[in-house]
């Protein structure tokens, strides 16, 4: 299976690390009360591993801190085992993982070609 890539625009700074959750837990039609879930269900820490992942590609100066704090106050050593753990289940073919992953990043390119959140609302409509 194939994994696809982000497109990350520069030039636009009116897209937030918040409005990516959004789109990402939306994707994965789940909540986005999800990534602040003390839980081990395999649904959220995919979620956790993937919205951390592309935190970290899309918005580069956000600091690790900064994400565990959108993840609901965990450690940062947490968001580093999880895009370790992203980045490996993409590297070891993990199917199910990468389609979820190809899946989300289909809307999330697709928010970052729109204007503002209007994707974010109307995914969420």
């Amino acid at each position: 299976m194939r994994a696809n890539l982000l497109l990350c625009p520069v030039e636009n700074t009116l897209k937030t690390p918040r409005q990516m959750l959004q789109v990402i837990a939306i994707a994965l039609n789940m909540s986005p009360d999800c990534y602040a879930m003390k839980s081990r269900i395999r649904n959220i820490v995919e979620l956790r591993f993937i919205a951390a992942l592309l935190l970290r590609s899309y918005f580069p100066k956000i600091t690790l801190h900064q994400v565990a704090i959108l993840f609901g106050g965990q450690d940062h050593s947490s968001i580093i085992s999880g895009v370790a753990r992203a980045h490996n289940l993409i590297y070891t073919g993990d199917e199910r993982f990468i389609a979820k992953y190809n899946t989300v990043l289909k809307s999330v390119n697709l928010w970052l070609q729109r204007e503002g959140s209007e994707y974010a609302s109307a995914a969420s409509a």
